[in-house]
């Protein structure tokens, strides 16, 4: 019984060392699948006020009789989700998603303040640029842009009966990832997803 399992342990792995003889080393095969999840920080709570006061966009997109202008706000950040086709050894195309949650109060022309809550559903096709790679394909730097849509809801948008879609994008600079098919990466860029962002990815 003994030589019988030694015979068969023997035999798999002959063909396991023969399976892993005919594919090429890690760093020279092309990994299709690549699936990722970060955290973003984003600045757009602290510089929504700025931007929608000076354009009065907040009472241009409500279409309301009281005059509104944001007081103050904040974000939680920005949740992503991400998967890109690999085309190349330096090209992958793909899409995200995020959600972004926002807290501001506003302020109507007879100084009332009122707390509001914005959800901000991100949509867009992304494209990936690898221009920096280990021969071990441990660590690798790229490049990414996207560009999609956002929707604006939430308890205001809720009370007027509105959700308010706009264009948005995405413009990751520097990403770093380190690891072969699990790792985790960080970006820096500008954009809905965040000035930083943090996570991991799987690459199958």
């Amino acid at each position: 019984m003994k030589k019988y399992l030694l015979s068969i342990l023997a035999v798999g792995m002959l063909l396991f060392s023969q399976q892993a003889q005919a594919q090429p080393p890690y760093y020279k095969q092309i990994h299709h699948n690549e699936i990722s999840a970060s955290y973003g920080l984003s600045l757009l709570g602290t510089a929504i006020g700025t931007v929608v006061n000076k354009a009065d966009l907040l009472n241009r997109w409500l279409n309301i009789e009281d005059e509104l202008s944001v007081r103050a706000g904040g974000t939680k950040g920005v949740i992503n989700l991400g998967y890109s086709y690999q085309l190349s050894k330096v090209f992958s195309v793909g899409g995200a998603a995020g959600l972004n949650r926002i807290s501001v109060n506003l302020k109507d022309d007879t100084g009332k303040i009122t707390a509001a809550a914005a959800n901000i559903w991100i949509v867009m096709a992304t494209g990936k640029f690898d221009w920096f790679r280990t021969r071990s394909d441990i660590f690798g730097m790229y490049s990414k842009v996207g560009v999609g849509a956002m929707a604006i809801g939430g308890s205001l948008m809720e009370e007027l009966h509105k959700t308010i879609w706009l264009p948005t994008g995405q413009l990751s600079l520097i990403g770093l990832e380190v690891g072969k098919g699990f790792s985790g990466f960080m970006e820096l860029g500008m954009g809905m997803q965040g000035i930083v962002q943090v996570g991991i990815k799987a690459r199958f």
